[in-house]
């Protein structure tokens, strides 16, 4: 039987102030399952709909305290400080927002992983796999790539200041409308990466950028010179 729209809708209520932690979503799924068993129990009992209902949702008493324990306790839990995750196969890994400052995700495997929305400031990634992961959303100020396969990563909407891309594989990659300051790419492989649109201050680039697309992007003159003697094409750009 399907759930009943009315208690759909109360529980989205109730669980709409709090983030999307997999714990209170957890709840949440199991409140539905036994708030739908329960207002069927009362129907079969001879109550009508409405009354039903509301001895339904009576019934669970006063949730808020607990999501908020589960949520306070989850964030917790998640904004951890220097925690060492190298060396671990964690491909496929729901990893979405996480606050992890200084952590070290080095010689990891991390295929087709998730960080959206996480918190990465100083993060590094040594010789790690990174494969088609995803950081959309994601804070990664001062975060280090070194020596790791990029392919197929997805930025959109990052925080990107003052990040270092070392001896990188970012084939193809889009880096379109992203914002970068003081950004490295040094000895990395930056064929067919975009940047349209985006904007670059005071980043340094020491790697084969011809076939690198720079179109609508805008940079200050330090970074449109550094990028002009490693012969890119920069003929649709602006200076700032």
């Amino acid at each position: 039987m399907k759930p009943n729209p009315r208690l759909i809708a109360y529980l989205n209520d109730v669980f709409s102030h709090y983030e999307d932690l997999r714990p209170i979503q957890e709840l949440k799924e199991e409140l539905l399952t036994d708030l739908q068993e329960r207002l069927q129990d009362l129907q079969k009992d001879g109550f009508d709909e409405e009354a039903a209902f509301q001895r339904t949702i009576a019934s669970i008493g006063e949730i808020s305290e607990l999501i908020e324990s589960i949520h306070a306790n989850t964030t917790k839990l998640q904004q951890i400080i220097g925690i060492d995750f190298s060396m671990q196969n964690l491909q496929k890994s729901d990893l979405k927002s996480i606050q992890v400052h200084d952590g070290k995700f080095n010689y990891s495997n991390l295929q087709d992983s998730d960080f959206s929305h996480s918190d990465l400031t100083n993060a590094s990634f040594k010789c790690s796999n990174l494969d088609r992961v995803k950081f959309d959303g994601a804070n990664l100020t001062g975060t280090k790539f070194s020596k790791s396969n990029l392919r197929g990563v997805s930025f959109k909407n990052c925080m990107l200041d003052l990040i270092e891309f070392r001896s990188c594989d970012l084939t193809g990659v889009c880096m379109d409308n992203l914002l970068f300051t003081g950004t490295t790419f040094h000895h990395s492989n930056l064929k067919g990466t975009t940047f349209r649109n985006a904007t670059l201050q005071s980043c340094s680039f020491k790697s084969d950028i011809k076939k690198t697309i720079f179109d609508g992007a805008k940079m200050d003159k330090v970074t449109y010179a550094l990028l002009k003697g490693f012969k890119a094409n920069l003929s649709h750009v602006t200076i700032i």
